[in-house]
């Protein structure tokens, strides 16, 4: 049995052919990196930098934008030549309509700095570990056996160790949800069982939405909880070694997957998806009928002036120009439309 991880199991559950691709027949990425996942581990080899230096020093904020635009360039290049190797159409993924190579750099821009002035001088907790490998059994007799790998390992004055996880998604979870976000307290079996730590140890999950203002979701597990966790992930494990098909899940997802182009019924998902909307934009409906227009009331609302309070001003970290070398030579032209970044929740950052 091959010891897992949580990605690999939640792939089956997400969807059972993707996991046929990607981890029985290991099939390479038909198609370029997307462009969520390198903004993401560039993201994270940024942070991975500042937490090293902070022992020693504290770098200052523009080291670090620096070393993300250094980054990003090298795999930028990286990504130049793997499309001329491979065929790929872009360098770069980009499944969302409207946003450029250019807006996710200066994405990833706005994260690092704006991160860097909340936590700066960075003595919250100690960091014990880096990029930190846990392996942990899930059975007494060692069958079920997982590991997986935690971005920054804390501990507080107070002794808690808080396990951190970087998000750079532009969905933030609730702490209800995060109730049944299970990667980090699985981690946190491994931690309770590392000899360097142990079970007595005091745990608390701790996840960075960096693209808001307000980046911290906050959770823990009971002992309880833990047991249960455990059994769950035995059963999961399970049901994917008794699996002896790996049907297509189809869903919005599919427009993310990397082997969408080999796969029949995630490309007939995604194609009419496009139809439908289409359609609606045409005003007909997917039968092709013409979709009657809603009807729209007229309403009113009188507020006294009184009641009127100007909101007050957020600041946010000044967006540092992209250089040209880290963006394709067509979005560097001059004369180009600039889009003005707009927030799509009340604390996230302003993006486009």
């Amino acid at each position: 049995m091959p010891i897992y991880s949580y990605s690999r199991i939640n792939t089956f559950f997400t969807c059972p052919a993707q996991f046929q691709f990607r981890y029985i027949e290991r099939r390479p990425s038909p198609v370029a990196e997307g462009i969520e996942l390198f903004l993401g581990s560039r993201f994270h080899e940024t942070m991975e930098y500042l937490y090293q230096q902070v022992p020693l020093r504290v770098p200052t904020v523009n080291e670090i934008v620096d070393y993300f635009k250094k980054h990003w360039d090298a795999h930028w290049q990286d990504a130049l030549k793997k499309q001329k190797e491979k065929g790929f159409a872009d360098p770069l993924r980009i499944v969302q309509e409207g946003p450029t190579v250019e807006d996710y750099f200066q994405k990833g821009l706005l994260f690092t700095e704006n991160y860097y002035h909340h936590y700066h001088p960075f003595d919250q907790d100690q960091t014990e570990g880096i990029e930190l490998k846990v392996a942990f059994n899930l059975d007494p007799k060692g069958q079920f056996k997982m590991q997986g790998f935690i971005d920054r390992l804390g501990r507080d004055s107070e002794g808690t160790l808080w396990i951190h996880d970087y998000k750079t998604s532009s969905r933030k979870i609730s702490e209800e949800d995060a109730r049944n976000e299970d990667q980090l307290a699985l981690y946190q079996i491994g931690l309770s069982q590392n000899p360097h730590y142990g079970p007595k140890e005091t745990f608390k999950l701790l996840w960075h939405f960096v693209a808001f203002e307000k980046d911290q979701v906050v959770s823990e597990r009971s002992p309880k909880e833990i047991e249960q966790l455990k059994k769950r992930y035995i059963s999961k494990i399970e049901t994917i070694e008794k699996a002896k098909s790996f049907p297509t899940k189809t869903g919005v997802l599919c427009q993310w997957c990397e082997y969408l182009t080999v796969c029949t019924d995630g490309k007939a998902w995604v194609e009419n998806k496009k139809k439908n909307a289409e359609a609606q934009a045409n005003g007909k409906s997917a039968n092709g009928k013409t979709a009657p227009a809603p009807k729209a009331e007229p309403v009113t609302v009188t507020v006294p002036a009184a009641a009127v309070t100007p909101a007050p001003a957020v600041e946010t970290p000044q967006l540092v120009v992209a250089s040209s070398a880290a963006l394709p030579q067509d979005e560097t032209k001059g004369g180009r439309k600039k889009r003005s970044l707009a927030a799509v929740s009340p604390d996230q950052l302003k993006l486009f």
